[in-house]
């Protein structure tokens, strides 16, 4: 493999019609140092291959697996080259001892992806790319990938920080609430102003894309001009707000009443045999909004 021809036999030079179909890429160093340590192949500086062989900039698999190697020459390495070599060794061996390494993006299957952060695995390298524009560099201790992927575990499963440290290999709680912090301000900062709360969306979108057909006819009698909305009342107090809740809160009602929120709770039959029609209706509502 070299600059001219890819892995995969296909010659990547400008003469070639097949240029145009597959995009050359240059093979990242951290590859070739795999490839090297792995395969005890040298992949020169500058290489490159098709974009079909790469998956997020990295080489898939099969790609590895289809390099073979055309010469054996000498290279003569100085020290600083082998402390290169040392310390890439180590990152390697310190990777493949990881069950839950994400910067691997071989290393865990979509259904471990869903089961960690409940994201795909594409949709989690979206994602990635996404909070990457925040600025967040990647540190000592964790890459990009791996901060996030700790935070959305730590959301999807409630773990402990001590218990995150432990599967993430590293050093302590302390640590995990740093990536933690870093991760969700990263994502405050590139992902929450555009999917989330008022300003990400217009009316025109709610009342055209997230309005149902049910909901219009319940609330406004089919009308297709008005925007519906469901405000969570656990966080937002508004005057003339309707709380739906049920029986449970009833020792609360008298606290949001005094809120100034109106409330919608299922009715008690205090001693009646049966609810009347009004009361029947009313609790039907209320449990076919909840």
């Amino acid at each position: 493999m070299s600059d001219r021809y890819c892995l995969c036999g296909a010659r990547l030079d400008r003469s070639s019609a097949v240029r145009s179909l597959k995009s050359p890429s240059n093979i990242s160093s951290e590859d070739g140092y795999f490839i090297f340590f792995t395969r005890n192949i040298w992949i020169p500086e500058g290489a490159r291959c098709c974009s079909d062989h790469l998956v997020n900039h990295q080489l898939k698999q099969e790609a590895i697996d289809q390099i073979k190697p055309v010469s054996i020459r000498q290279e003569e390495l100085n020290s600083a080259d082998v402390q290169l070599l040392l310390n890439k060794s180590q990152v390697i061996l310190e990777n493949q001892n990881k069950k839950f390494n994400f910067d691997d993006l071989l290393g865990l299957t979509d259904d471990e992806y869903r089961l960690l952060t409940s994201l795909s695995k594409d949709d989690f390298n979206k994602f990635v790319k996404t909070v990457s524009s925040s600025g967040i560099r990647n540190s000592s201790n964790r890459s990009i990938r791996t901060a996030i992927g700790i935070y959305l575990c730590k959301i999807r499963l409630g773990l402990s920080n001590r218990l995150l440290a432990c599967m993430f290999q590293l050093p302590d709680k302390k640590t995990v609430f740093r990536i933690i912090d870093s991760a969700r301000q990263a994502i405050l900062k590139s992902f929450v102003p555009y999917n989330l709360g008022f300003e990400h969306i217009t009316r025109h979108d709610v009342i055209n894309h997230h309005t149902t057909t049910i909901a219009r006819e319940l609330m406004c009698g089919g009308a297709s001009t008005t925007a519906i909305v469901v405000i969570d009342g656990t966080y937002i107090y508004i005057q003339r707000d309707i709380l739906v809740v049920d029986r449970g809160f009833r020792d609360s009602i008298s606290v949001m009443q005094a809120l100034g929120l109106d409330v919608a709770m299922p009715p008690f039959l205090d001693g009646k045999r049966q609810f009347s029609s009004e009361e029947a209706n009313q609790s039907r509502c209320i449990t076919k909004v909840r």
